[in-house]
């Protein structure tokens, strides 16, 4: 069963990147959906197309990437737009004010010459002429102190000034500017120390809670997944191979790629069990390739695996749970799934 009225639908979505090689395929009819309030995470091995249909999202694609398909499509009021389709200075209005995205590198996505108040003041005033100086300034130190940041030594500090931490606490308050309802996170905790990243966790949560927008974020962490995520999704070869439940995905994931990353959490525990994990490497996402792309990395491949790519499935019985696989795992069948 679909999620009723969700607030983002990315529908049989590709995009290309054009190389000297050919076009390579970094996302394929990737296709999930994010609920009202709802927090979803995106997970897969580096190059499966996880930041690359995220920015898609925001419409900042590189030059040289392009999309072929599919339909991006947001709720805005009782009304459905297409982001993919919308006029560059209509999706300009919506993004930050209803679409935010703080990107991976933190430490370039300020003008290192300008100081942080006035890429917040340039924010709102892209917005809304009509607010002044002040009531900027203000609702800025208001979102700096719940990161738990001083707003006066922050504001008028270079972003070069502010540690990697404090950057993308900064960050995330910018985001939170104009009070979106979908905010989007690429690696929200990577090279932070532990301490700074449990901070940064405890804070997505509580703002979350605090003023109900919808989360995607993308992480390799599924301590992450664990704690922030209401909902997976698993991102294989440029292709979402299965979206799941939190709790049912970590309990008995279907696809056995989505199986592979949680059987190679380590364990703290005294058992003498080896260390799981997925052999091989993902496929060249330029060559041409028939059947299931994680086929050959897969002891549960059938022949049907290798002649065609299976279609996402909804789970029988389960709501809002899909799976691409001709051979998925069920119930207590958890043996084989790795060569």
């Amino acid at each position: 069963m679909m999620e009723q009225n969700p607030l983002l639908k990315v529908e049989q979505v590709s995009i290309c990147y054009h190389t000297k090689r050919g076009d390579l395929k970094a996302v394929t009819e990737a296709s999930f959906t994010i609920g009202q309030g709802q927090s979803v995470a995106l997970i897969g091995e580096s190059g499966c197309g996880k930041t690359t249909l995220a920015t898609a999202i925001v419409n900042a694609l590189p030059m040289a990437a392009s999309v072929t398909g599919g339909k991006i499509l947001y709720r805005q009021g009782d009304k459905e737009v297409n982001l993919l389709e919308m006029k560059r200075k209509d999706l300009r209005i919506l993004l930050w004010s209803e679409i935010s995205m703080v990107f991976q590198a933190s430490q370039s996505s300020f003008n290192p010459v300008r100081k942080i108040k006035t890429q917040f003041l340039d924010t709102v005033q892209a917005h809304d002429r009509g607010k002044s100086k002040e009531e900027i300034l203000r609702r800025a130190a208001e979102l700096l102190r719940v990161v738990m940041l001083d707003p006066e030594k922050v504001l008028n500090a270079y972003p070069h000034e502010l540690s990697g931490g404090m950057k993308q606490r900064t960050l995330i308050a910018l985001s939170l500017l104009l009070e979106p309802k979908l905010i989007i996170l690429d690696e929200p905790t990577t090279a932070l120390d532990l301490l700074t990243q449990e901070k940064i966790l405890r804070l997505l949560k509580q703002l979350k809670q605090q003023h109900g927008f919808s989360l995607l974020f993308i992480t390799h962490d599924l301590g992450i997944v664990s704690e922030l995520a209401d909902k997976v999704v698993t991102m294989y070869a440029g292709k979402a191979v299965e979206e799941a439940p939190v709790k049912a995905f970590f309990r008995e994931a279907r696809h056995p790629y989505s199986r592979g990353l949680v059987d190679a959490i380590p364990r703290l525990t005294l058992d003498d069990r080896e260390i799981v994990s997925i052999p091989g490497t993902p496929p060249d996402m330029v060559a041409y390739r028939q059947g299931c792309a994680f086929a050959p990395r897969c002891a549960r491949c059938q022949e049907i695996c290798l002649q065609q790519e299976p279609r996402s499935e909804a789970v029988p019985g389960e709501e809002n749970w899909y799976c691409s696989c001709w051979n998925p795992i069920t119930g207590g069948d958890d043996h084989g799934t790795h060569r």
